[in-house]
């Protein structure tokens, strides 16, 4: 949180992820300036929908300045967060208002929840993850810090998903035990449409129903 009113908010990223956390800030802050950031100078200057496009040196900080990353990669996402911290601004949480979101969920710092997602009893989302449109988290549901998880998303109970972990468009996490989550270790790639139902080990890529270990270039 800013100290005062939100005026400027820097998005860092352009490209369609970027437009869309965009339209998402602007539905929860209706006044509040948006500056898109790129860390490569060809693209700064033209303005993407009316927004202005800078080089992320160009960031100006402030009590009225925040920042959210849009950018998929989670790696770019993470180094751009360290960037920006280190430049005075605070990240921001983006909850565009059609989402549901029970009293005892959590959200962190710089997360963004899209349209129509749903995070029930005792959820808790890391700082900088994004669950997009219509994702669906059940009850004690654990997401790590810059993890990505793609529209349609749905997980059940009692499931763990570490941090950078990205899960494709559509896929499924059956639920695991109390006490004894289902767990998808950090850095992993859950294939779209995909249908997790055991534990998958850190940085490992999976796809299928149901889901099982894949060579890198059989996700392309």
């Amino acid at each position: 949180m800013t100290a005062g009113p939100l005026r400027t908010l820097y998005v860092f990223g352009a490209g369609g992820h970027g437009r869309e956390v965009a339209w998402i800030a602007r539905a929860v802050h209706p006044s509040v300036r948006i500056v898109h950031l790129v860390d490569d100078e060809r693209y700064a200057g033209e303005p993407v929908n009316g927004a202005p496009v800078a080089h992320v040196s160009r960031v100006v900080s402030g009590d009225d300045a925040a920042f959210v990353t849009a950018v998929g990669d989670a790696d770019l996402r993470r180094a751009a967060a360290a960037t920006l911290i280190a430049a005075g601004l605070t990240p921001l949480a983006l909850v565009h208002p059609s989402a549901e979101v029970t009293p005892t969920a959590r959200i962190g710092a710089g997360a963004v929840i899209f349209p129509g997602a749903f995070l029930s009893d005792a959820v808790r989302v890391g700082a900088h993850a994004v669950v997009n449109v219509g994702g669906s988290l059940s009850h004690d549901v654990v997401v790590g810090d810059f993890a990505t998880l793609s529209p349609g998303v749905r997980v059940a109970g009692n499931v763990s998903i570490g941090e950078g972990v990205f899960l494709g468009i559509g896929a499924s996490v059956v639920n695991g035990r109390v006490g004894a989550p289902l767990t998808i270790g950090p850095g992993a790639v859950v294939g779209a449409g995909a249908t997790v139902i055991a534990d998958i080990a850190p940085g490992t890529v999976v796809g299928g129903v149901p889901a099982r270990p894949l060579h890198r270039d059989d996700t392309r």
